[in-house]
This record gives C-alpha cells, structure tokens and sequence, in this order.
C-alpha cells in the first residue's frame, strides 16, 4: 500500500510540475487553413501575405516555433501544415489593408479560421513616436520612457531623492518639467514599479481595457473619446493602452505601454548610483484637434507583429 503510495503522490507532484512550467502537449500532423476577407464587406482578399508561426515544446522548459508563409489565392483562402505543434499564432496584410492577427491554442490537429482586415486609411497629420522605430534605450530624452528615478544613500535607495519624468507631446521628448508635461508616473515609496499616472490639470488620461480590444490597439480604438478622463489613474494591469487628452486641452493621443516593467540601476556619474522604474511607450497624437487617431501604416513585418510585445 505504502509503494502505491508513494507513485501516486510522484504523479501528482509530476504533474504540479507540468502545470507550473505551462507545458502544453504537442499535437501531430496539423493543418492550418484559413480566408483572408475584407473587414466591411466579407470579400475576399487575393494575395494577401500570410505568415503562421506554429509553437511546439524544444524541451521540457523551453518552446519554440517553426514558421511558415504564404499567400492567399482567387478566392482569398491558404493552407499550410505541421509536424506538431500546440499554439498556431497568425497574422496577415495586404496592398491597401491594415495587418490583423490571431492567436489560437489547439485542441485538434486542424484549424480553421476566417481573418478580416481593415482597409488602410490616410491620416497625414497623425505625430507618432514609436520605440520600436527608437532602438534600445540609451539613455537620450528622445526615448519614450515613462519613468521614475531613485537615488541611493550609502548603497540604500533615498525615497526621499527621487525625480520623475513626464512626456511633453509638444516637443515629443521626457522631461523633468511635469508643469510642462502631459504625463507622468506619481512619485514611488517602495522598490516596486510605479503604478499611479498622473497628468496635467487640464488633460486627462482613460483607459482602454484588453476586452476591448480583438488584436492590437494600435490600430483599434481609433477615435479619441472628448469625456471621461481623470487627472490620476490607478494601473490595474488590464489596460491595452490609454486615450489621453493632452494639457491644452484640446490635443487628443494615445499612449501604449510595453508589457514589460524596466527596472534598471546605473551609476550617476559623480561617483553615486540610481535606479530607474517605469515603462516603455508608444504614443501618437493629433496636433490639430482631431479625435481621428487611425494609425495608417501598414508596412510592418509580420513576424514582428506576432511575437514582439512593443508592437501591442
């Protein structure tokens, strides 16, 4: 009785395992098809780029993909197969339409799927300023790093030294001027991330939750809503991104963080040493009034588009 036991705890104790590793079982001999259509009227879309990245387990605590691509035909539709596989992410664009993508866990070895694209739209006075189009921090003001900056005391983090750095959509640079800045991060009291934004008396910042989102909001959630915005939010960890009304008050933008916190230490240069908490952005903005916060580019590399979390 005790040997039984004792292999039934191992198996429960293996499975706990499983599930804290997230392993997902490798499905066989997976097909994958699918119709790229026009999102207003259902037509199909000839020659649409197609890119489909099938995830499998490499090991036991590592995941990786294969990746193929393809190119919708006459009546708009592709097809393409798998050894294994558990996870099959998809994204396409096309001459004139916006990219859309797709994430899609397995429970059988075929897939099916219809994809709509948005037909892309002109919108030359948008101002954007996009990390990923920035590189990696390096430390310029021209970054879109909303953050806040702790300095140490004797190798101990001074709460009481610290400086936070709001976004001036004017000048599209951080600054340490908040009177003169959109946004920024309310100063922090412990070694955590911040997670209160507070804006100008005059703007405004509101939320845009992931349940209102189908892909990626930035090319969702297209038109500024002109109330409901407050001056101090709480991060929740559910936003997608925000609508913000900038502090003239008639600027409408909207703000996307990365999914990751930065957390980084560095020496100030005069022999000390600080850490910096906050996230990176994107941000574009009308500078004429308008509420129209399309984003009309569509040139972007699919692969990117599905697994880099700054493309949101």
């Amino acid at each position: 009785v005790s040997c039984n036991l004792m292999k039934t705890n191992t198996i429960i104790l293996f499975l706990i395992i499983l599930s804290l590793f997230g392993c997902s079982a490798d499905i066989e001999n997976i097909t994958v098809t699918g119709k790229i259509v026009d999102e207003s009227n259902g037509s199909p879309i000839i020659n649409a780029e197609v890119v489909i990245l099938c995830w499998y387990e490499h090991s036991f605590e590592e995941a990786s993909f294969e990746k193929k691509t393809a190119l919708t035909d006459n009546e708009g539709f592709f097809r393409v197969n798998f050894d294994k596989g558990h996870k099959i992410d998809i994204a396409s664009k096309a001459k004139n339409y916006l990219p859309n993508r797709s994430y899609n866990d397995l429970t059988e070895n075929k897939l099916e799927l219809t994809l709509k694209l948005d037909k892309q739209q002109n919108n030359p006075t948008l101002v954007k300023l996009l990390s990923t189009e920035k590189g990696f921090y390096q430390g310029q003001n021209d970054y879109p790093f909303l953050r806040v900056r702790v300095y140490d005391n004797d190798n101990v983090l001074n709460f009481e030294n610290q400086e936070t750095y709001g976004f001036d959509h004017e000048s599209l640079i951080m600054s340490l001027d908040t009177i003169n800045s959109d946004f920024w991060f309310k100063q922090i009291r412990k070694d955590n991330p911040p997670s209160v934004i507070k804006t100008n008396p005059q703007g405004g910042i509101k939320p845009i939750f992931e349940n209102e989102i189908s892909s990626s909001v930035l090319y969702e959630q297209n038109i500024a809503p002109t109330k409901g915005y407050k001056t101090e939010y709480i991060l929740t960890g559910n936003e997608e991104g925000f609508f913000v009304l900038c502090r003239d008050g008639k600027t409408y933008g909207k703000l996307i963080f990365e999914n990751s916190t930065i957390d980084i230490g560095k020496p100030d240069g005069n022999g000390g040493y600080y850490k910096e908490f906050g996230k990176n952005f994107n941000w574009i903005h009308q500078e004429n009034g308008s509420t129209n916060l399309t984003y009309p580019n569509s040139e972007i590399d699919l692969e990117n588009f599905l697994v880099d979390y700054r493309l949101r």
